[in-house]
């Protein structure tokens, strides 16, 4: 098995890699039934290399690498396939949750229920979960530890799901205002804070680190994705760009962080004035409305919480590995994540 050095982002390249992963793959896989490539094409293929075509951070595939070299593995050295996974395994998610949301659009084009249709969109995405799954059994590791590796993602997909499961039916306008944050909290813990914890765990595993160096880059991974979630739902908000992602969770009622942070810290009747104009919003315009009386209630507030969250992160996490490690690195990550957001 082959290693590389990290020079691009994982998602730069993502759908040649995959391509010539799949063209790899063992002899029967493709001509099952003797069928002419361009059907698989069609049915799966294509479908794939859509999603995974397009333009993405690549961050979770990175955060990985970080973790791998944090953990004492040798920088540039990581198994190839590793980031490959988390990535694909992060796209698979991306169509399921467009799907459950009937998103229009997914970094700046239609999304692939739209493109092909529910059917073929919610097979792919389900394939691009077993896929990365499958990805671990081409990995250069051992049995015992390419079984934790599996447990590993297998316990972030069963969190992923109960996350999404309360994501898609709490409607945070009619939630009691005490409840909001808690709920809030939980569900980014178990969807996005899962999948980041994920990749800094196999990233840390993988380099064979003692087992509390392991869970330590683990819950840092997760405390990030925490903050990732407080980036994404704030910039919905206020960044003009991304109005259309704000917009939308505004409509379907989704428990964001803004409402979070607006529950803490609004005095009962004001919050409950905005819930009720929310919830009775029709049209875009009226929820656009919405959108800008929460940016400027909310004030400087999600930049100094998003920051601070970050900052506790890094400090627990050198604290956790005594200061051993250069986390230089890391913060870096994390700065250009934060300006990339806007």
């Amino acid at each position: 098995m082959s290693t590389h050095a990290s020079s691009a982002s994982p998602g730069d390249e993502l759908a040649p890699r995959l391509r010539a992963l799949l063209e790899d793959l063992p002899e029967g896989v493709w001509t099952a039934g003797g069928l002419e490539e361009n059907l698989w094409d069609r049915a799966l293929i294509g479908p794939a290399l859509d999603v995974l075509s397009r333009s993405g951070k690549g961050f979770r595939g990175r955060l990985l690498e970080h973790s791998w070299v944090l953990a004492g593995g040798a920088p540039g050295h990581i198994p190839e396939l590793l980031p490959l996974a988390i990535e694909v395994l992060h796209a698979g998610s991306l169509i399921i949750d467009d799907i459950e949301d009937d998103s229009s659009t997914r970094r700046g084009e239609p999304t692939l229920h739209r493109r092909v249709g529910l059917p073929l969109a919610l097979n792919t995405g389900n394939w691009l979960y077993f896929l990365s799954l499958s990805l671990l059994s081409r990995l250069p590791v051992g049995p015992a530890l390419r079984l934790e590796l599996f447990e590993d993602i297998s316990l972030c997909l069963l969190h992923c799901h109960q996350g999404q499961a309360l994501d898609l039916s709490v409607a945070v306008t009619s939630a009691p205002r005490a409840t909001v944050p808690r709920v809030v909290e939980t569900v980014t813990r178990l969807k996005t804070g899962a999948l980041t914890g994920l990749a800094s765990t196999l990233g840390a595993r993988t380099a064979n680190a003692p087992p509390h160096v392991v869970e330590a880059i683990g819950a840092f991974g997760t405390e990030v994705g925490v903050g990732l979630q407080m980036l994404d739902d704030w910039s919905g908000l206020h960044v003009e760009a991304r109005r259309d992602k704000g917009v939308e969770d505004l409509r379907l009622g989704r428990p964001t962080w803004p409402w979070a942070w607006l529950a803490r810290g609004e005095n009962q009747l004001a919050y409950a004035d905005l819930a009720h104009k929310v919830r009775d919003s029709v049209t875009d315009w009226e929820f656009d409305q919405a959108r800008k009386v929460m940016v400027s209630r909310l004030g400087a507030l999600p930049v100094e919480s998003i920051g601070g969250h970050f900052a506790r992160a890094v400090s627990t996490l050198r604290q956790e590995l005594d200061g051993s490690v250069d986390l230089e690195p890391v913060e870096a990550e994390l700065e250009a994540l934060v300006e990339a957001y806007g």
